[in-house]
């Protein structure tokens, strides 16, 4: 019990692991990409993820089991797997390829505005003003640092270009799933499954690609990449969000996630080497303060400093 409450007294804590992980992902998958192609990166990922996960769903949780039986169900892990599993991840990858970990950041971030967009064209939900002065601010500062490198300013290229169509492909996923998603479907079932599907359907393109080279050849960096992945930002990472969305509330798990373009900058830099210029301070800055301004109201904001003051 004393070890229960020790965890909800410091839980927010524990929470500010999940955008340290998300931020991870981006320094580990440009290790991954400097010697795996996107496909077999995507599907070393994803299969390490679903051993890790599946076995603890089945031993802990298999009273949520999917009933395979739903014709609706399997229509729309498809979907899940061809988007948010196959789609977003093999752009992320090969983004990567060609641009740094801290410019995929800062785009992707961007999600959160395609979907709410997507939102008022489908659904026709109203937005305030302040959503608007918030796009607007997050995405001139991620302009802003993509053509604002070294000395020059240069047009965003196609690793940028291949970012944009991830986060697309993610805010296609999210409208899908908020539109056709039951109550009863699991989320936790629902993720472990994305994950063996799509590397079981990308297994046989990245056989080619695998096969003819020793695994051995593969360096630690790399290998620890690949792992790092599979269990932190998705086996755990996911799982923590869920739980926090559960106990707080979308708001309040929301305001940690865009955290990530700030922590992902300071890594690239660590890592990488990456220049952290005044322009590209700056850019995620407007980045952050645009994403929170408008996805979080000034009462969710209000009440989730309160939260964090109380729990001090």
């Amino acid at each position: 019990m004393q070890f229960k409450n020790l965890i909800e007294k410091n839980f927010t804590i524990i929470f500010l692991s999940i955008p340290a992980t998300w931020a991870g992902s981006f320094i580990a998958g440009k290790y991954v990409v400097m010697e795996i192609d996107p496909l077999s990166g995507v599907f070393l990922r994803f299969f390490f993820s679903a051993m890790v996960m599946i076995p603890f769903l089945v031993i802990f949780y298999r009273h949520r089991h999917p009933d395979f039986r739903d014709r609706r169900y399997l229509i729309h892990l498809l979907i899940v797997v061809l988007t948010a599993g196959i789609g977003y991840h093999i752009l992320f990858f090969w983004a990567l390829q060609t641009t740094s970990p801290t410019n995929t950041a800062l785009i992707i971030a961007l999600n959160p505005f395609y979907t709410a967009f997507g939102e008022i064209v489908i659904f026709k939900k109203s937005r305030s003003r302040r959503f608007y002065v918030g796009f607007m601010l997050a995405f001139f500062g991620a302009l802003w640092v993509n053509i604002s490198r070294g000395t020059g300013i240069t047009l965003p290229g196609f690793g940028e270009l291949l970012c944009l169509l991830a986060s697309l492909s993610w805010s296609f996923y999210t409208l899908y799933a908020k539109k056709t998603k039951k109550a009863e479907w699991d989320p936790l079932w629902l993720g472990a499954y994305n994950y063996l599907f799509t590397a079981l359907l990308i297994l046989p393109f990245c056989i080619p690609a695998v096969i003819p080279r020793v695994w051995s050849e593969y360096s630690h960096s790399a290998w620890l990449g690949i792992w790092y992945m599979a269990i932190f930002p998705t086996a755990i990472g996911y799982t923590l969000y869920y739980i926090g969305v559960q106990k707080r509330g979308p708001a309040w798990a929301a305001t940690f996630i865009y955290l990530v373009p700030s922590i992902t900058a300071n890594l690239d830099h660590f890592f990488f080497g990456s220049a952290l210029t005044i322009p590209m301070v700056i850019g995620t800055t407007l980045v952050v303060i645009g994403l929170i301004s408008g996805n979080v109201s000034r009462k969710q904001q209000a009440s989730f400093v309160q939260w964090v003051q109380r729990t001090k």
